[in-house]
């Protein structure tokens, strides 16, 4: 129904060139990028341009890139010099999408601070203020900017905030992401498919346990697969089944155990 693939992401611990052979070996063909500074180098554009041809060589396409995130990468963050510092790294991972031939730069509306809480009208704007700029960014190389459902604690996790922002941002060119783990975290999985329906270009896919943010692969949490599959259905969702999977060990194994379960999940 929808084409799988799979983020760099299960093997973030090590060099993205690590994770390429195993997740060829498991039949994955289309991936998205994780930006863990211990596992790509952004700032090279001759390592991106060698990873380009390592990936090609491998028979893998990259779709998406996951711009980076974390305490030290936020657009919200009422230090000037530190949100132009968030920024910068943010117009890197731009770069690196158009390099690496993908397509969707997939960010979330905020970082990990949740300090935002005590100024949460200055930290929405901002947060608008830095995506526009990202969004142009991504307009001038053809690429489109994809706002991802945070966990329900951070800048933008709850649906009205999201939307809120989202209506901020121009109709063209930029697209939404559904989280699947951050969603059900939140209680609202199923309403946010449909709400942002319409605007739905991606979705990332992992499984919990209903306390925090597993990042399992399907059906070894609690959410119901069957149901999410058939709310994509009813909103016409056209994209790829993205995993965003997440294991410590041997990259192979994870991988293996990721395609089986989700092959599981179809077959079901």
């Amino acid at each position: 129904m929808w084409t799988l693939g799979i983020s760099t992401g299960i093997g973030y611990r090590h060099p993205i060139v690590e994770t390429l052979q195993p997740i060829r070996e498991a039949g994955f063909e289309t991936l998205e990028i994780s930006t863990a500074p211990q596992h790509i180098d952004l700032s090279s554009s001759a390592a991106l341009q060698d990873l380009k041809r390592q990936i090609d060589q491998a028979g893998l396409r990259v779709h998406s890139l996951h711009a980076p995130f974390g305490h030290d990468v936020n657009i919200t963050n009422p230090d000037a010099s530190q949100r132009r510092a968030a920024l910068g790294r943010l117009h890197l991972a731009i770069e690196a999408l158009a390099i690496l031939g993908g397509k969707l730069y997939v960010i979330h509306p905020g970082g990990e601070d949740q300090r935002w809480v005590w100024e949460r009208e200055a930290r929405m704007a901002l947060a608008v203020e830095g995506l526009l700029e990202l969004t142009a960014a991504c307009d001038a190389r053809g690429l489109t900017l994809v706002l991802e459902t945070p966990l329900p604690h951070l800048l933008g996790g709850s649906l009205a905030d999201f939307a809120w922002i989202l209506d901020q941002l121009p109709g063209e060119g930029v697209g939404v992401c559904v989280d699947t783990s951050h969603c059900s975290l939140g209680g609202f999985l199923f309403d946010a498919v449909a709400r942002f329906g319409d605007r739905l270009v991606h979705v990332q896919v992992s499984d919990n346990r209903g306390v925090s943010d597993d990042h399992l692969p399907p059906g070894q949490g609690h959410i119901d697969w069957a149901r999410f599959q058939r709310s994509l259905v009813e909103v016409g969702y056209r994209g790829v089944f993205m995993l965003e999977v997440s294991g410590n060990g041997d990259i192979g194994s994870h991988v293996r155990a990721a395609a089986e379960a989700t092959r599981r999940l179809f077959t079901a």
